[in-house]
């Protein structure tokens, strides 16, 4: 049996290391990502064969590290998940994973792979968030440019004078949205608490003194990875107007911006799909035995 350990804050540089290895892991592998979510999915990893693995209670996440060590780590995961008595799965795994789990063979060509649309990242040209030019984002555009005709606003940094007004807003637009409230506010707040360390941009758009929209992003890999964005659909355009200005001024070295997974959710779906992504990182469930 692996010891797998919770995941700190200060865990992050034990992650990087790892990352710096392996740079074209998908959102769910983000540091961020897992530090967030730990509690609600029991996640913990581990340094297995110099390889960074984690677990939580769905299955295992793909071994990171380089491509000779990772056939013996998975191995290992294996027997890791036989020890307690689960069924070995490797969940959002991205085509290169697959491809690299088939060259393995690590359960004897005996296991189903399960595509997962709705962990699919969106993945965006910044340039375009930026400037909102070409036809397919002539209605975002339009959007915009009415919120900036019919509103005053400030486009500022969340610190303390405004941070319990983007607590509270929070608040209201995730119970108003979100299928898993509680869990969703849990892992935001825990963000917004510890952004800082995680290394990110937090903005919030305020209108006539009112928080009307909230944005936090960091650099994956060379890319702007969105974790947080909210905002109220009260102001036409005020979404458009969070990816425009953050997207025009941070993170500007980057190439791409990856808007993470829609969840299955229609209307997240929707609007994601409406900001014209160039790509989807397609990922899948990896079962063994055929379960």
């Amino acid at each position: 049996m692996i010891n797998f350990k919770s995941i700190e804050i200060d865990d992050k540089d034990i992650f990087q290391k790892y990352y710096d290895i392996n740079k074209d892991v998908s959102s769910e592998y983000d540091f961020a990502t897992l530090f967030a979510w730990e509690e609600m999915y029991a996640t913990q990893y581990a340094e297995v064969n110099n390889c960074l693995c984690v677990r939580n209670m769905d299955g295992y996440m793909y071994p990171i590290g380089k491509k000779a060590d990772v056939k013996p780590a998975l191995i290992k995961l294996k027997e890791d998940a036989a020890s307690i008595n689960r069924k070995f799965k490797l969940i959002s795994i991205t085509e290169r994973m697959l491809g690299e789990l088939k060259e393995f063979n690590i359960c004897d060509n005996k296991f189903d792979v399960i595509s997962r649309r709705d962990l699919f990242d969106y993945i965006y040209l910044r340039e375009n968030l930026a400037t909102l030019s070409g036809k397919k984002l002539h209605g975002q555009k339009n959007h915009y440019n009415f919120f900036v005709k019919n509103n005053g606003y400030e486009f500022v940094d969340i610190d303390g004078t405004n941070e319990n007004g983007c607590i509270e807003k929070l608040k209201g637009l995730i119970f108003e949205r979100s299928l898993n409230p509680e869990k969703e506010l849990f892992a935001t707040l825990k963000v917004l608490k510890y952004r800082g360390q995680l290394g990110f941009i937090s903005k919030c758009l305020i209108v006539n003194g009112e928080i009307v929209g909230i944005i936090m992003a960091e650099k994956q890999h060379g890319t702007m990875l969105i974790q947080i964005a909210k905002s109220d659909v009260k102001y036409r355009g005020a979404a458009v107007a969070l990816f425009k200005l953050f997207c025009e001024s941070y993170f500007t070295e980057c190439e791409y911006v990856n808007f993470m997974e829609d969840m299955g959710i229609e209307g997240l779906r929707k609007m994601k799909l409406s900001y014209s992504p160039v790509k989807m990182v397609e990922k899948y469930l990896f079962c063994s035995d055929g379960e």
